[in-house]
């Protein structure tokens, strides 16, 4: 017999380069929180009847934060997507937002959220032009002196 289970990350802090701004080209703080959901055995009794998560987790703050500078959340929320549907065909629905500290002066934090079925998120990479990362263009002169400028004006 099978269940409904859900695997959760709540409010992860992570360092990762994203932001369209001079000054988050470097990894800042983001919260990481999802939740997938997906069928598999009600009375497990071994770990490939479950969810693993070790491998996400492993992926959150080892490897993604390696990866190259991306400029929007939306971006980095899509390739989260791709590594939470990918690392088991199990897992149907998923709930993904990521949250900059930076941010937040008069919030706990301040982000964006998605969610998503894996036939939903396959089907969009699929008929979509996939974004590619550019390298993050030069400041032009009137960016320099403000670091909240955006890079990509």
């Amino acid at each position: 017999m099978n269940a409904t289970w859900t695997v959760k990350v709540e409010r992860m802090q992570i360092r990762l380069p994203v932001g369209i701004y001079a000054d988050e080209l470097e990894p800042q703080t983001v919260w990481v929180s999802l939740m997938a959901d997906g069928v598999a055995s009600a009375s497990p009794q071994f770990l490939d009847q479950c969810f693993d998560y070790e491998p996400l987790c492993h992926w959150l703050t080892n490897v993604w934060p390696r990866t190259p500078h991306t400029p929007l959340l939306e971006t980095r929320i899509n390739e989260l997507l791709g590594f939470v549907f990918g690392m088991d065909e199990r897992l149907e629905t998923a709930w993904v937002g990521l949250y900059k500290q930076r941010m937040s002066g008069q919030a706990v934090a301040v982000g964006i959220e998605r969610r998503v079925t894996r036939a939903e998120f396959f089907t969009e990479q699929q008929t979509a032009a996939l974004p590619v990362t550019q390298p993050v263009a030069k400041l032009s002169k009137k960016h320099e002196r403000n670091p909240h400028a955006a890079i990509l004006s």
